[in-house]
Protein backbone atom coordinates (compact mmCIF):
# COMPACT_ATOMS: atom_id res chain seq x y z
CA UNK A 1 0.00 0.00 0.00
CA UNK A 2 1.04 3.38 -0.29
CA UNK A 3 1.80 6.10 2.39
CA UNK A 4 -0.99 8.63 1.52
CA UNK A 5 0.75 10.95 3.24
CA UNK A 6 3.58 10.82 1.19
CA UNK A 7 1.54 9.87 -2.45
CA UNK A 8 -1.45 10.51 -1.55
CA UNK A 9 -3.54 12.81 -4.25
CA UNK A 10 -3.98 15.98 -2.47
CA UNK A 11 -1.11 17.94 -3.71
CA UNK A 12 -1.91 16.03 -7.20
CA UNK A 13 -5.31 17.92 -7.42
CA UNK A 14 -4.79 21.02 -5.95
CA UNK A 15 -4.40 23.95 -8.83
CA UNK A 16 -4.38 21.35 -10.97
CA UNK A 17 -6.74 23.51 -13.38
CA UNK A 18 -4.72 26.96 -13.34
CA UNK A 19 -1.25 24.81 -12.62
CA UNK A 20 0.91 25.02 -9.23
CA UNK A 21 2.01 27.81 -7.05
CA UNK A 22 5.89 27.89 -6.48
CA UNK A 23 5.95 26.11 -3.41
CA UNK A 24 3.44 23.05 -4.62
CA UNK A 25 6.02 22.79 -7.50
CA UNK A 26 8.89 22.12 -5.35
CA UNK A 27 7.11 19.16 -3.25
CA UNK A 28 6.09 18.19 -6.40
CA UNK A 29 9.08 17.73 -7.98
CA UNK A 30 10.36 15.83 -4.48
CA UNK A 31 7.14 13.80 -4.52
CA UNK A 32 8.49 12.88 -8.20
CA UNK A 33 11.56 12.00 -7.21
CA UNK A 34 10.53 9.32 -4.55
CA UNK A 35 8.42 8.11 -6.77
CA UNK A 36 10.95 7.26 -9.60
CA UNK A 37 13.51 6.07 -7.06
CA UNK A 38 10.50 3.18 -5.81
CA UNK A 39 9.60 2.38 -9.22
CA UNK A 40 12.90 0.56 -10.07
CA UNK A 41 12.49 -1.65 -6.36
CA UNK A 42 8.72 -2.04 -7.32
CA UNK A 43 6.45 -5.20 -8.70
CA UNK A 44 4.30 -4.92 -11.89
CA UNK A 45 1.38 -3.59 -10.25
CA UNK A 46 3.00 -0.94 -7.90
CA UNK A 47 4.60 0.34 -11.49
CA UNK A 48 1.80 0.73 -12.88
CA UNK A 49 0.28 2.94 -10.43
CA UNK A 50 3.79 5.38 -9.56
CA UNK A 51 3.53 5.33 -13.63
CA UNK A 52 0.09 6.97 -13.50
CA UNK A 53 0.95 9.41 -10.48
CA UNK A 54 4.04 10.18 -12.21
CA UNK A 55 1.79 10.94 -15.58
CA UNK A 56 -0.74 13.94 -12.68
CA UNK A 57 2.50 15.10 -11.89
CA UNK A 58 3.98 15.90 -14.95
CA UNK A 59 0.61 17.20 -16.37
CA UNK A 60 0.65 19.61 -13.98
CA UNK A 61 3.95 20.61 -14.12
CA UNK A 62 3.55 21.52 -17.41
CA UNK A 63 0.60 23.95 -17.33
CA UNK A 64 3.36 26.32 -15.23
CA UNK A 65 5.95 25.80 -17.78
CA UNK A 66 8.25 23.58 -16.23
CA UNK A 67 9.93 21.43 -18.30
CA UNK A 68 13.04 18.73 -18.33
CA UNK A 69 15.51 22.17 -19.17
CA UNK A 70 14.24 24.04 -16.28
CA UNK A 71 14.57 20.81 -13.88
CA UNK A 72 17.88 20.10 -15.09
CA UNK A 73 19.11 23.88 -14.72
CA UNK A 74 17.85 23.81 -11.04
CA UNK A 75 19.57 21.05 -10.26
CA UNK A 76 22.27 21.99 -11.77
CA UNK A 77 22.39 25.45 -9.28
CA UNK A 78 21.45 22.92 -6.23
CA UNK A 79 24.92 20.86 -6.73
CA UNK A 80 26.84 24.20 -7.27
CA UNK A 81 25.15 25.40 -4.19
CA UNK A 82 23.89 28.69 -5.78
CA UNK A 83 20.50 27.94 -5.22
CA UNK A 84 18.91 31.39 -3.86
CA UNK A 85 15.47 31.75 -1.72
CA UNK A 86 12.27 33.37 -2.76
CA UNK A 87 11.85 31.92 -5.88
CA UNK A 88 15.86 34.23 -7.18
CA UNK A 89 18.27 32.11 -8.62
CA UNK A 90 21.88 33.56 -8.64
CA UNK A 91 25.66 32.62 -8.90
CA UNK A 92 28.41 34.32 -7.50
CA UNK A 93 32.42 33.33 -7.47
CA UNK A 94 35.10 34.97 -6.34
CA UNK A 95 37.91 34.97 -7.41
CA UNK A 96 36.41 34.65 -10.94
CA UNK A 97 36.06 31.40 -13.36
CA UNK A 98 38.73 30.39 -15.12
CA UNK A 99 37.68 31.31 -18.35
CA UNK A 100 38.46 34.87 -16.59
CA UNK A 101 41.13 34.97 -15.01
CA UNK A 102 44.63 36.26 -16.07
CA UNK A 103 48.15 35.05 -14.50
CA UNK A 104 50.42 37.79 -14.79
CA UNK A 105 54.11 36.78 -13.95
CA UNK A 106 56.70 37.90 -11.59
CA UNK A 107 60.28 38.55 -13.51
CA UNK A 108 63.66 38.45 -11.65
CA UNK A 109 64.55 42.12 -12.28
CA UNK A 110 66.80 42.99 -9.44
CA UNK A 111 70.48 41.07 -9.88
CA UNK A 112 70.80 38.95 -7.02
CA UNK A 113 73.80 36.25 -6.26
CA UNK A 114 72.48 32.96 -5.72
CA UNK A 115 69.46 33.33 -7.93
CA UNK A 116 69.98 32.12 -10.97
CA UNK A 117 68.28 33.24 -13.89
CA UNK A 118 68.10 32.06 -17.63
CA UNK A 119 70.79 34.56 -18.03
CA UNK A 120 73.12 33.09 -15.35
CA UNK A 121 73.88 33.25 -11.82
CA UNK A 122 73.54 36.68 -10.37
CA UNK A 123 71.68 38.22 -13.94
CA UNK A 124 68.39 39.97 -13.81
CA UNK A 125 66.03 38.55 -16.25
CA UNK A 126 62.93 39.99 -17.92
CA UNK A 127 61.58 37.45 -19.90
CA UNK A 128 61.86 34.53 -17.91
CA UNK A 129 59.69 34.28 -14.53
CA UNK A 130 61.16 31.02 -13.39
CA UNK A 131 64.54 31.28 -11.35
CA UNK A 132 66.61 28.98 -9.20
CA UNK A 133 68.06 29.99 -5.91
CA UNK A 134 71.00 28.09 -5.52
CA UNK A 135 72.98 28.72 -1.95
CA UNK A 136 76.00 26.96 -3.51
CA UNK A 137 76.25 30.70 -5.11
CA UNK A 138 76.49 32.49 -1.91
CA UNK A 139 79.46 32.46 0.95
CA UNK A 140 80.65 28.99 2.06
CA UNK A 141 79.08 30.23 5.60
CA UNK A 142 75.48 30.72 4.37
CA UNK A 143 72.67 28.63 3.86
CA UNK A 144 69.84 31.48 3.21
CA UNK A 145 70.01 34.09 0.78
CA UNK A 146 69.68 37.54 0.23
CA UNK A 147 66.07 39.03 0.20
CA UNK A 148 65.25 39.87 -3.77
CA UNK A 149 62.75 41.86 -5.40
CA UNK A 150 60.57 39.94 -8.56
CA UNK A 151 58.30 42.74 -10.88
CA UNK A 152 55.47 42.00 -13.03
CA UNK A 153 56.09 43.99 -16.20
CA UNK A 154 53.84 47.30 -17.21
CA UNK A 155 50.86 46.16 -19.03
CA UNK A 156 49.40 49.04 -20.89
CA UNK A 157 46.77 47.14 -22.93
CA UNK A 158 44.87 46.71 -20.54
CA UNK A 159 43.04 47.60 -16.88
CA UNK A 160 43.09 44.88 -15.04
CA UNK A 161 41.66 44.16 -11.13
CA UNK A 162 44.16 42.34 -8.64
CA UNK A 163 42.17 38.95 -6.92
CA UNK A 164 45.29 37.13 -5.57
CA UNK A 165 48.40 35.63 -5.68
CA UNK A 166 49.83 32.47 -6.09
CA UNK A 167 53.32 30.52 -6.00
CA UNK A 168 54.89 27.39 -7.67
CA UNK A 169 58.29 26.08 -6.09
CA UNK A 170 59.75 22.48 -7.08
CA UNK A 171 62.18 21.97 -4.43
CA UNK A 172 65.66 19.68 -4.45
CA UNK A 173 66.84 18.44 -1.44
CA UNK A 174 69.27 15.71 0.38
CA UNK A 175 68.69 12.57 2.25
CA UNK A 176 66.97 13.25 5.76
CA UNK A 177 66.94 17.25 5.31
CA UNK A 178 63.57 18.66 5.23
CA UNK A 179 64.66 20.87 2.42
CA UNK A 180 64.59 24.97 1.81
CA UNK A 181 61.34 27.04 1.13
CA UNK A 182 60.90 30.42 -0.29
CA UNK A 183 59.06 32.98 1.50
CA UNK A 184 57.62 36.09 0.85
CA UNK A 185 56.75 39.80 2.09
CA UNK A 186 55.37 43.39 0.65
CA UNK A 187 52.93 42.61 -2.00
CA UNK A 188 52.88 46.16 -3.58
CA UNK A 189 51.63 47.97 -6.58
CA UNK A 190 53.34 51.22 -7.81
CA UNK A 191 54.79 51.83 -4.26
CA UNK A 192 51.54 51.39 -2.11
CA UNK A 193 50.53 49.79 0.75
CA UNK A 194 51.61 46.36 1.35
CA UNK A 195 48.90 43.52 0.08
CA UNK A 196 49.76 40.72 2.33
CA UNK A 197 47.89 40.46 5.69
CA UNK A 198 51.54 39.38 7.50
CA UNK A 199 53.61 42.47 7.88
CA UNK A 200 57.10 40.28 7.49
CA UNK A 201 58.28 37.22 5.41
CA UNK A 202 55.75 34.45 5.08
CA UNK A 203 55.89 30.95 3.64
CA UNK A 204 55.26 30.80 -0.12
CA UNK A 205 53.39 27.75 0.35
CA UNK A 206 50.52 30.01 1.83
CA UNK A 207 49.63 31.05 -1.90
CA UNK A 208 50.75 27.78 -3.70
CA UNK A 209 48.67 27.31 -6.88
CA UNK A 210 48.06 23.58 -5.78
CA UNK A 211 46.20 24.60 -2.95
CA UNK A 212 42.39 23.68 -3.94
CA UNK A 213 41.78 28.06 -2.30
CA UNK A 214 42.89 31.16 -3.43
CA UNK A 215 44.58 33.25 0.33
CA UNK A 216 42.40 36.63 0.26
CA UNK A 217 44.70 39.62 0.45
CA UNK A 218 44.17 42.84 2.25
CA UNK A 219 42.74 44.75 -1.00
CA UNK A 220 41.81 43.88 -4.92
CA UNK A 221 43.42 47.29 -6.47
CA UNK A 222 43.32 47.94 -9.64
CA UNK A 223 46.39 47.48 -11.83
CA UNK A 224 46.99 49.94 -14.79
CA UNK A 225 50.07 50.52 -16.69
CA UNK A 226 52.64 52.81 -16.11
CA UNK A 227 52.03 51.03 -12.43
CA UNK A 228 53.39 47.58 -11.88
CA UNK A 229 53.54 44.92 -8.99
CA UNK A 230 56.22 43.89 -7.24
CA UNK A 231 57.35 41.22 -4.42
CA UNK A 232 59.97 40.24 -2.26
CA UNK A 233 61.55 36.33 -1.98
CA UNK A 234 64.05 35.05 0.39
CA UNK A 235 65.26 31.37 0.16
CA UNK A 236 65.52 30.05 3.69
CA UNK A 237 67.32 26.56 3.84
CA UNK A 238 69.55 24.46 5.97
CA UNK A 239 71.98 22.98 3.66
CA UNK A 240 74.01 24.76 0.80
CA UNK A 241 73.12 21.81 -1.58
CA UNK A 242 69.31 22.74 -1.64
CA UNK A 243 67.93 24.43 -4.50
CA UNK A 244 64.38 25.14 -5.13
CA UNK A 245 62.85 25.99 -9.01
CA UNK A 246 60.51 28.51 -8.30
CA UNK A 247 57.97 31.32 -9.75
CA UNK A 248 54.97 33.40 -8.97
CA UNK A 249 52.12 35.60 -10.59
CA UNK A 250 49.70 37.76 -9.55
CA UNK A 251 45.53 36.62 -10.58
CA UNK A 252 44.07 39.59 -12.15
CA UNK A 253 40.58 39.76 -14.06
CA UNK A 254 40.80 42.23 -17.04
CA UNK A 255 38.21 44.45 -16.88
CA UNK A 256 38.94 46.67 -19.93
CA UNK A 257 40.83 45.42 -22.84
CA UNK A 258 42.51 47.60 -25.70
CA UNK A 259 41.55 45.23 -28.53
CA UNK A 260 38.98 43.08 -27.12
CA UNK A 261 36.59 45.71 -24.92
CA UNK A 262 35.31 45.45 -21.47
CA UNK A 263 34.77 42.69 -19.62
CA UNK A 264 31.75 41.72 -17.30
CA UNK A 265 33.28 42.35 -14.32
CA UNK A 266 32.90 39.49 -11.31
CA UNK A 267 30.99 40.59 -8.14
CA UNK A 268 33.84 41.99 -6.14
CA UNK A 269 34.62 44.41 -8.68
CA UNK A 270 31.24 45.68 -9.25
CA UNK A 271 29.77 49.11 -8.12
CA UNK A 272 29.47 49.09 -4.39
CA UNK A 273 31.19 45.20 -3.81
CA UNK A 274 33.68 46.42 -2.09
CA UNK A 275 32.72 49.24 0.72
CA UNK A 276 35.29 50.70 3.09
CA UNK A 277 35.67 52.59 6.37
CA UNK A 278 37.82 55.01 5.87
CA UNK A 279 40.96 55.34 3.83
CA UNK A 280 41.32 55.74 0.31
CA UNK A 281 39.50 53.41 -2.62
CA UNK A 282 41.87 52.79 -5.30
Amino acid sequence: MFDDDLYGDDDLMEDSEFGASERRIQRLLARKAKLQAMMAVSGPAKQRRIAQRLARIDAILSKTGYNDAAAAGQLEAAAAGIEGIGGLMFQAQSPPGLGRLLRLPFYPIVATNGVVTSAGNNAASAVNPVIITDPTQIAATQVSGAPFVMRTPQISWATLRIVGFETSQSIYKGIANPGPTLLVSDLKIGGGANLFTHEDFADCRIYDANQPEFCGLRDYPILKSPNVAEVAVLHAGNSAGDTDTFSCALLCEVLVDDNYGAHVPGPYSRKGALVRQGGSFV
